[in-house]
């Protein structure tokens, strides 16, 4: 507990004391100073309590703490007295009156409880329950280690990152990524997968017209496992089995790929005109889009069921699920990229 004599004590002024006492006070604060010192004299009170340096202490603590100063005297007083029973002061409510009556519940007289006695209790108590403030220094924090300033941990931190992105950029060649991408690229750089890519397209636009999603699939529930009951809808393949499906799909399959490709294998005309070095298309992809436009149109906006082997009802089909524009639209394409490499070919 600290003393109003030690707080007003300059920090040079109690390092002197320390030093006098033999205290290491390396490091220390002025609160933390103050708090050794008085630690340190509360424990010798015995041995430093004559001392005339530290004898001021004693008194101002004494005059701050009454109870502590009579506590022996008071004892000795009240051993003095007799020992009489007494018991605690109950209130009784009396008919008539306005107030409680306060009354003595006791065996025989009342004997009142010494003021002094009363007070020597209630200091102990508050003595019993003081306990010091532990001495908190700078010490306790030497094993941390801190920055020098915060340009040192903006340097750390840039240097982390850079080591990161420095990670990365070896997985990425060490994988090498960026040449398997140029590689795909090359790949599909190419008007097999332009055409590939267009009917593509129209093939999932169709199947997602004929094939109906209406198969209920339950799954029980798991009372272990706290797994409820659960219906998945899922695509009806049993479609597959009935003309509903092959009808509508055989017009665009021969619309699409058969036909063309077929005319485009007969009238090769790259294979007569065009040598290139390590290359060749077996199919004329320019002959494969003109086929594949004129089928469509002759189909879709003339009516050719190809001598009846297509009924009307699946021509319908696929021009609304597939769109008569788009079919025309995609072998339009497929024939500009055509044309484009037959120019870049003959440089």
């Amino acid at each position: 507990m600290s003393s109003l004599w030690i707080n007003k004590k300059k920090k040079g002024e109690l390092v002197a004391l320390c030093d006098q006492l033999g205290l290491q006070t390396d490091g220390y604060l002025k609160s933390d100073l103050e708090s050794l010192l008085s630690q340190y004299l509360q424990d010798n009170e015995k041995e430093l309590s004559q001392d005339p340096t530290f004898a001021p202490y004693y008194d101002t603590l004494s005059s701050r703490s009454p109870s502590k100063r009579t506590t022996t005297s008071i004892l000795t007083a009240t051993d003095e007295l007799p020992q009489t029973r007494t018991r605690r002061r109950t209130s009784r409510y009396v008919p008539g009156s306005t107030s409680f009556e306060d009354q003595a519940s006791t065996d025989g007289d009342f004997t009142p409880e010494p003021q002094s006695e009363r007070k020597t209790r209630g200091g102990s108590r508050a003595l019993a329950v003081r306990t010091p403030r532990p001495v908190r220094s700078l010490r306790d924090a030497a094993g941390v280690a801190l920055p020098p300033s915060p340009a040192a941990v903006a340097d750390g931190i840039e240097s982390r990152v850079n080591a990161i992105a420095a990670s990365a950029k070896t997985a990425l060649e060490s994988a090498e990524i960026a040449e398997k991408a140029l590689n795909i690229r090359d790949r599909l750089s190419n008007v097999i997968s332009v055409n590939a890519t267009s009917l593509s397209l129209e093939a999932v636009l169709l199947l997602v017209a004929v094939v109906p999603v209406s198969y209920e699939l339950t799954l029980p529930a798991v009372d272990v496992l706290g797994w409820p009951a659960t219906t998945y809808v899922l695509p009806d393949l049993f479609v597959l089995l009935t003309t509903a499906f092959w009808a509508p799909f055989l017009v665009w399959l021969s619309t699409a790929l058969l036909v063309p490709l077929a005319n485009a294998v007969t009238f090769n005309l790259v294979a007569t005109t065009v040598q290139r070095k390590n290359e060749q298309y077996r199919v004329d992809p320019l002959t494969f889009a003109v086929t594949r436009a004129l089928a469509a149109y002759l189909v879709h906006y003339k009516g050719f069921t190809f001598g009846g082997l297509f009924s009307e009802q699946a021509i319908k089909m696929v021009g609304a699920s597939v769109g008569k524009e788009l079919q025309i639209i995609g072998a339009g394409i497929g024939g500009i990229a055509a044309l484009w490499v037959g120019i870049l070919s003959r440089r």
